[in-house]
């Protein structure tokens, strides 16, 4: 989806709502087809500037393959109050305890759940594959100066349908290296880095991409690149390359770019 532009709140016709969320409600749009309203709450502070840099990215359309990118900005009196974003495809959903459910990364990272009997989770081999396509995920970013700040297990999306695939949403809390994002996150409990810096860099980014990797493939919500470094049955489990590239992740300043990772996932 193509950057939309500034619309007025009072121009469109919610169809219905989507989520609740922290920051603000998600509604479906009657039109443009596709497009969801994320209508932030009265207290959330919105850098309007910040959320216009983002939609007006100039690789917009390589992130848009793999985000929902923000599309345009919703005004009222004068005020952003929200904005507009494309609708995650159907295949990063899936049917649980009879409602429909995003495939949210939790999923993976916890052991399955009496609710989640019907869902098919992937094989060792296809783990391998959602964490190369969200490490590819965040290069791509990365390239374009795009950080991801804060991780949530509920805002990335994966798929075995058609073959591992994977997907990112609430992407208003990315900022470009150097800004403040347009919408402060939170930092997603247990996610942090243990540098504790004070800022987001890529750095931290690639700390929290090694959380990531290193979890999915354990399919751990809680390890860590220091829990890796010193317990050998994880060493083992990951393999030499795997492993070193945890040991790096765990020294701040050396934490390996996310082509490293790539390279250790064949």
């Amino acid at each position: 989806m193509g950057p939309l532009g500034d619309t007025q709140l009072t121009d469109l016709t919610a169809a219905a709502k989507v989520a609740e969320g922290g920051q603000g409600t998600v509604f479906r749009l009657a039109r443009p087809s596709g497009t969801l309203l994320k209508l932030y709450h009265r207290e959330v502070a919105v850098l309007a500037t910040e959320l216009g840099r983002l939609i007006d990215l100039p690789a917009r359309d390589v992130v848009a393959t793999r985000t929902a990118w923000p599309s345009g900005r919703v005004f009222h009196h004068g005020r952003c109050v929200g904005l507009l974003m494309p609708e995650a495809p159907d295949r990063f959903a899936t049917t649980i305890a009879g409602g429909r459910r995003l495939l949210e990364l939790q999923y993976l990272l916890y052991p399955r759940r009496a609710m989640w009997a019907d869902l098919t989770l992937p094989t060792e081999a296809e783990r391998r594959g959602l964490a190369a396509g969200f490490v590819e995920l965040f290069r791509t970013l990365h390239d374009h100066d795009v950080v991801v700040g804060d991780v949530s297990m509920r805002n990335l999306l994966w798929t075995l349908s058609g073959g591992p695939g994977v997907f990112a949403i609430d992407c208003d809390g990315f900022r470009l290296t150097g800004r403040p994002p347009a919408v402060r996150p939170a930092d997603t409990a247990g996610w942090a880095d243990p540098a504790c810096p004070r800022d987001v860099t890529l750095d931290t980014d690639r700390y929290k991409l090694a959380l990531l990797t290193l979890r999915l493939l354990l399919g751990n919500h809680r390890v860590t690149p220091e829990e890796v470094r010193a317990k050998p049955l994880l060493r083992g489990r990951l393999g030499p390359a795997l492993t070193l590239l945890a040991t790096r992740a765990a020294e701040p300043g050396r934490r390996p770019a996310a082509e490293c990772w790539l390279g250790a996932l064949p």
